[in-house]
């Protein structure tokens, strides 16, 4: 798969450089559309709204060339490299341009704010670093990743039953977009991208905080609370969408309490498409936070349907749904047709779900993720803002609602995991201008502001410096192989198949249950029977010293090919954690009918 055969020129330069290029295409792109759609948008809101856009269009180009069976690898590079060319043309006059210099510092910080920007700095740097290094994240391996390389492999976006996750296409479009850079050779440059999302959310919360609170220094802090801890350095550096989905909901809850004074710069159809596209983006990231997106959306447009012409009613309705029309109808009717559903074996998922919760996911795991990913003043400001002064009786109690709609959701189908609640940072980010206003002028003392450092975000730094120590060496070019052999399961076993097996063999790994690193896999593989491509030679890939020849329907066991019983079949990135060493057996399958 795509990752194996991008491991011989892997490069931390090249995965940094088309990694950088593709997000630059990205928010391109959807300058451009927006320049089409005639909606003028005030930084930052420009900018957001463009790089989200261009994730949608992206993915739906490589969505309708799957869908048209064309997907090829000539046709992948050709997308991304006009996504490039428009891109850089862009950038470069976005740089000549007003409002690029109005967004540049006009004054060097200095005091607090100076120790604030240097962990801004060093938080953001350990995570670059760990985007550049290969992925090694078992769920990007197990499904995340192997979406598109699936899509660069068939020539086409086809049905697998399993992964059941990487089944609900809706929610892969982020992933789905990375198929050209799987197609470029450099699959882990999707890390860069997700990187660069998050850097974007950074940027994002500084430019709002301090136009509407114009202190720098407290600025800086609350920008500080949110790159520090193991959440950012875990899940913005990967392949998968969590970046995207934190950005595009953060900007719509901000939207969203910002409504009234965002329509003095912004026309009432604008807002709707912006917003919409922000709720778009948050949904397409996970199929849990399509209620909520449906909700703040109708929230956020109800004030311009309530009353008004009939005409300005019918435009509103029609800006706001022309994203979901444009961008998720043809993936979600795709899955329908199909997989027999509109989310793909949602059901199964659920169920499966409750199994994964079942086997030690509980409350007192989600407590301990809570501690160890964020700054406490995270979810201090979240909780603060339905108490915040500044902000309106109603919108506080919708918020209230919205935040008690997703604990449900989580509590009700989801594995008790914080980062699946995805309202915090927009809900933080909008507490810093209107909370107590008391709290930001404690800061203008250097005394106060280094203990509220010491207290809310150097232990987290601490800890995410720790965490991403083991990426240091491979991410600066001082090692390679040893770091896929010590981080990826399989990893000699797969290149000990790749020299035994032919070009033409496929892969079924027979072991329910059990997420590999399946992208990493040297031929092309498949988790469930009934997946396999007709007329291919197949090598059964299984975790046992045996395999009952009644356990697959229509195969009979043939001649073993390999076996290790003390392979690596888990490699974890959680610091001090051993190794999970099994058997594993590689065996021919034949067809019995």
């Amino acid at each position: 798969m795509s990752s194996f055969l991008s491991i011989p020129h892997y490069s931390p330069f090249l995965v940094l450089l088309v990694g950088l290029l593709t997000f630059v295409g990205l928010w391109g792109l959807g300058t451009v559309l927006l320049s089409l759609f005639r909606a003028r948008l005030p930084p930052p809101w420009d900018q957001v709204t463009a790089v989200l856009l261009g994730v949608q269009a992206l993915s739906l180009t490589v969505q309708l060339a799957a869908m048209a069976e064309i997907a090829s690898v000539p046709l992948l590079c050709g997308i991304w490299w006009t996504l490039i060319a428009q891109g850089v043309f862009m950038l470069l006059i976005w740089a000549r341009s007003t409002a690029f210099k109005r967004l540049l510092p006009t004054s060097a910080p200095c005091g607090p704010a100076s120790l604030l920007i240097a962990v801004i700095a060093a938080a953001i740097s350990i995570n670059a670093l760990v985007a550049l290094a290969p992925s090694t994240k078992i769920d990007e391996l197990y499904y995340h990743m192997l979406v598109p390389s699936r899509i660069v492999s068939d020539g086409m976006l086809r049905f697998y039953r399993e992964p059941w996750l990487g089944a609900m296409w809706p929610q892969m479009v982020y992933q789905i977009s990375a198929a050209p850079t799987h197609a470029l050779g450099f699959p882990d440059a999707t890390n860069v991208v997700s990187w660069a999302l998050s850097m974007t959310l950074l940027w994002f919360a500084w430019q709002i905080i301090r136009a509407h609170v114009n202190t720098l220094t407290w600025t800086a802090f609350c920008v500080a609370c949110l790159c520090v801890g193991i959440y950012p350095v875990v899940w913005h550096v990967t392949g998968s969408a969590y970046a995207m989905g934190d950005l595009a909901m953060a900007a719509a809850v901000v939207a969203f309490c910002l409504r009234e004074r965002l329509l003095v710069a912004v026309r009432p159809l604008t807002f709707s498409l912006m917003l919409s596209i922000f709720v778009l983006s948050a949904a397409t990231s996970k199929l849990s936070l399509v209620p909520v997106s449906g909700v703040l959306l109708c929230a956020g447009l109800w004030p311009f349907l309530k009353s008004g012409p009939p005409w300005t009613r019918l435009q509103v309705v029609l800006a706001a749904a022309a994203p979901w029309i444009i961008f998720y109808c043809p993936i979600v009717l795709w899955t329908w047709t199909h997989a027999g559903s509109p989310f793909g074996p949602i059901l199964k998922g659920l169920n499966n779900f409750q199994v994964e919760r079942n086997m030690g996911e509980l409350p007192l795991f989600m407590a301990r993720n809570i501690a160890l990913g964020y700054s406490p003043l995270i979810w201090l400001g979240a909780i603060g803002t339905i108490f915040a002064p500044g902000l309106e009786k109603p919108r506080r109690i919708f918020l209230g609602c919205l935040v008690a709609l997703q604990c449900v959701l989580i509590s009700w189908l989801l594995p008790y995991d914080a980062r699946y609640f995805t309202l915090h940072y927009g809900l933080f980010i909008v507490f810093a201008f209107f909370g107590p206003p008391a709290i930001p002028q404690h800061l203008y003392s250097a005394r106060k502001a280094l203990l509220a450092a010491c207290v809310f975000l150097l232990p987290w730094f601490a800890i995410q410096l720790y965490y991403a120590r083991q990426f240091f060496l491979v991410s600066t070019g001082l090692e390679k192989d040893s770091f896929y052999e010590r981080n990826v399961a399989f990893y000699s076993d797969y290149v000990e198949l790749d020299r035994l097996l032919s070009k033409d063999t496929v892969l079924l790994f027979f072991a329910p249950g059990f997420r590999m690193s399946a992208v990493y896999a040297p031929r092309r593989i498949f988790l469930d029977p009934a997946d396999l491509p007709p007329g291919k030679s197949v090598a059964l890939i299984t975790l046992q010293d045996t395999v009952a020849g009644d356990a697959l329907n229509k195969f009979k066991i043939g001649e073993e090919i390999y076996r290790d019983p003390q392979a690596v079949i888990g490699a974890y990135r959680t610091p001090g954690r051993a190794p999970l060493i099994g058997p594993l057996n590689v065996v021919k399958l034949i067809k019995t009918e």
